[in-house]
């Protein structure tokens, strides 16, 4: 999706629109402080007249040079009083806004669909969101602080060289507007393209450097360092071609602005000298117009530099902007009601889907109906839609047709929030944020007290390893909780899963990280979690799931089998039958 630096620009209104009044006071000290500076010229040129035509008798200049020099100094007062009162005043509430633009980014990544999140690198993301907000910073401050002053500090003084001098005017006019079109050309022209190639670099650094570090654990079992360091030189090698390019483009357009602003300057002293030598020209005329020349060259040399940096903002701030067009994929429908869930019946009817990377469906028309408080054991080879399964529960992903049912209710007209919070899930490999123990397993019920916290872990056994760390429930776990062995992410995922209390429980293998006496009392304590709920299990081992209501076997994307483990097991080239022998390394007792 190509981002347009209007659209951007646009972006930015959005959040700046919300504050009228404020906006209103920064512009009108804008303008205070533009109005100061545009008089600064014209009293310099009188302050010059009033010493030449008392030459010969300065003390009858001291009152007239008074007032000038009074009003230079008010003028002066007035421009740094309004300049840093605007600064103050715009920075009261700026912050916020780029607070706001932060939180607002995150909010939509937060809420963007697993395919989007399968498909991006989390580091890439999150340097898009820090960068952008620098980068809306940027654009804000060189828009509001050089574009608008610009305009009317030009506009101002172009007003006063008409009034005095109408050829002197329409020069100025001309050559501020060649100036700014000139420079708007030649970064749209060559510096756009460059700095977007170079945003570009800059993001896939942030994602190599995620995907590196996260996997460090890897890159060491392997002994790649070396490996990655290649890896790595490459990208940076890549962004440092891109930055040279950008930084070139930004110097060779230095010196074509330079030459544009040294025609202008030619263009405009020359009928000074020739007005004075006319004698229509005072000495202060000519100092006024000298002074005015150096205002304006000096601020269109900034507006130059600032065009570039302003392109180079918006092409930082694309994928913020981007990420504020987008779609989620799995939305909540604005009519979406709140999920109740009182018995856990769950029903498939009718459901067909697939990836969008996919031409073949994993599933079509699936029909099933799984009754409150069921025990479910999901079989299969890999591929044949045990995980799908399980994420369609969870609405991860929308299907194509039909609708999935909890209590009669389509969960695709409930909001996500509510439906995730009936289900409780105990992943194979779980994952944990870098907080403490305690927060982890409260992360299902945030309003826990530590007592429930405790009762929740001794319950999953997490109980035998956290008491024994130095901090216990305040410990802190590392990234994805790497601190922590398998078998204790394990328990704490199951006692963040007690904690929860969900109607509806999803087990994924959920003791499969456990030595074989944890394993015991771990079976133990899901025992008593499912007591009472609609239960589905994503079955690895299959010697696990003997006691299962129902087993269902997949393959090709269907349930091809499905009936208790002793039935299953009768069945002579039954699936089931066959997958078991595998683990069971060909014996099955009768």
């Amino acid at each position: 999706m190509q981002i347009s630096f209007w659209s951007v620009a646009k972006f930015l209104w959005s959040y700046l629109r919300a504050k009228p009044l404020w906006l209103t006071g920064v512009l009108l000290l804008v303008i205070l402080q533009s109005a100061a500076e545009v008089a600064m010229p014209q009293l310099f040129g009188i302050f010059t007249d009033t010493l030449v035509n008392h030459a010969t008798d300065p003390s009858a200049a001291f009152p007239a040079i008074w007032w000038v020099l009074a009003a230079i100094g008010i003028a002066g007062m007035i421009y740094w009083i309004a300049s840093k009162g605007k600064n103050i005043f715009w920075d009261s509430r700026w912050t916020k806004m780029l607070e706001e633009i932060q939180t607002d980014a995150f909010f939509r990544v937060q809420r963007f669909s697993t395919d989007w999140h399968v498909n991006s690198f989390a580091g890439a993301t999150m340097r898009k969101i820090t960068r952008g907000v620098w980068a809306a910073n940027s654009f804000a401050d060189q828009f509001l602080f050089t574009f608008i002053p610009l305009s009317f500090i030009v506009l101002g003084m172009i007003g006063l060289m008409f009034w005095r001098w109408t050829a002197i005017g329409g020069i100025i006019a001309a050559g501020v507007v060649i100036y700014i079109a000139f420079s708007v050309f030649v970064v749209k022209k060559f510096v756009a393209p460059r700095s977007r190639a170079a945003t570009g670099t800059d993001t896939k650094i942030g994602a190599t450097l995620a995907d590196a570090i996260s996997c460090n654990a890897t890159v060491k079992i392997f002994g790649r360092e070396n490996f990655e360091d290649r890896r790595f030189a490459r990208v940076v090698e890549k962004w440092r071609d891109s930055h040279f390019r950008l930084w070139l483009a930004f110097n060779l357009t230095d010196v074509a602005q330079a030459c544009v602003m040294t025609l202008f300057k030619f263009a405009l002293l020359i009928p000074v000298v020739l007005f004075w030598a006319n004698g229509k020209a005072s000495v202060g005329d000519a100092v006024f117009v000298l002074a005015s020349y150096n205002l304006i060259s000096s601020h269109l040399r900034s507006i130059g530099e600032k065009i570039r940096e302003t392109q180079k903002a918006a092409s930082e701030l694309e994928d913020i902007v981007q990420f504020s067009q987008m779609d989620f994929h799995v939305a909540d429908r604005p009519d979406a009601l709140s999920l109740k869930v009182k018995q856990g019946a769950i029903e498939f009817r009718n459901v067909s889907f697939k990836y969008s990377n996919q031409k073949k469906p994993i599933y079509k028309d699936l029909n099933l109906h799984i009754t409150p408080g069921e025990k479910i054991a999901l079989v299969g080879r890999s591929g044949g839609g045990k995980t799908t399964f399980v994420k369609l529960l969870q609405r991860l992903y929308d299907v194509e047709k039909g609708e999935i049912l909890f209590d009669g209710q389509n969960i695709a007209t409930v909001t996500q929030k509510s439906l995730r919070r009936a289900i409780g899930v105990v992943p194979q490999e779980p994952i944990l944020f870098h907080r403490s123990l305690a927060e982890n397993i409260a992360y299902g019920q945030p309003n826990a007290t530590l007592a429930e916290i405790r009762a929740a872990a001794r319950a999953a056994h997490a109980s035998e390893f956290i008491e024994k760390l130095p901090e216990k429930y305040e410990t802190f776990v590392g990234e994805r909780g790497v601190k922590l062995s398998g078998g204790e992410r394990q328990r704490v995922a199951i006692a963040r899963a007690m904690l929860a209390d969900t109607p509806i429980l999803i087990l994924d293998e959920a003791t499969s990280s456990l030595d074989s006496e944890s394993e015991k009392l771990i079976s133990d304590a899901l025992a008593k979690l499912m007591h009472g709920k609609t239960v589905v299990v994503v079955a690895h081992r299959l010697a696990t799931i003997r006691s299962a209501d129902r087993i269902l076997v997949f393959e090709n994307g269907g349930i091809v089998e499905e009936g208790k483990h002793a039935a299953l097991l009768k069945k002579p080239n039954g699936i089931y039958r066959r997958l078991f022998e595998l683990q069971a390394g060909g014996f099955i007792a009768e």
